[in-house]
């Protein structure tokens, strides 16, 4: 959290510091489709963003509030097996990410940002609990019993992002990025995605 609270202070002052490019738009709407990691190494999902931008020192640093739903396959490993898994639910998340970013390119159509910020996620996942099969001499199983437990639950912590936006028109917005969060039990997730934007006065 220490790191997250300094890197927030470090943006604010590269803000109050910065040569503001000239522009008179102060909002931008937006939607987006991530690719998020969960905590198994087959777990990615999909996350679909609806994005609200509000922007400060003539579009130098910006507040954003992303707001999604994450999907994801829940595939989990039975050990001592030949790589046989089961399948319970599909994992879902509702996110909730805001981030205080600011842009290093002093450029009208461009904008290299780095940010920060609070997440509260909530998550609805069955996990595995004890469970009983039978492997096989050849690494088949046989007689599976599985214990699914539910989990239902907030969880808060920071994201991180890296993100690059080129204005097509005055306009029309289409950004690339790289985000981190890490969110207390439901774990880290390392997320990449593009998304497209429209600004307002």
């Amino acid at each position: 959290m220490k790191a997250l609270l300094y890197s927030l202070i470090f943006i604010m002052l590269l803000a109050f510091g910065a040569q503001a490019q000239n522009s008179i738009y102060r909002n931008s709407l937006g939607i987006g489709f991530e690719r998020v990691g969960l905590d198994g190494p087959d777990a990615t999902g999909n996350r679909y963003l609806l994005r609200y931008a509000r922007h400060f020192r003539n579009d130098r640093l910006v507040l954003i509030g992303d707001f999604g739903y994450v999907n994801a396959p829940n595939s989990r490993y039975l050990p001592l097996t030949n790589n046989v898994y089961v399948r319970g639910k599909r994992r879902e998340r509702l996110t909730t990410d805001a981030t205080f970013a600011f842009d290093f390119i002093s450029h009208s159509r461009h904008a290299l940002r780095l940010g920060a910020g609070p997440s509260l996620w909530y998550r609805q996942d069955e996990l595995m609990g004890p469970s009983r099969y039978t492997v096989l001499s050849d690494g088949s199983v046989t007689n599976v019993q599985i214990n699914w437990v539910s989990v239902k639950e907030f969880n808060y912590g920071f994201n991180v992002l890296v993100e690059y936006e080129h204005a097509f028109t005055e306009r029309l917005l289409a950004s690339a990025k790289l985000k981190f969060a890490s969110l207390e039990r439901a774990g880290q997730s390392s997320i990449y995605g593009v998304g497209l934007g429209y600004r307002l006065r």
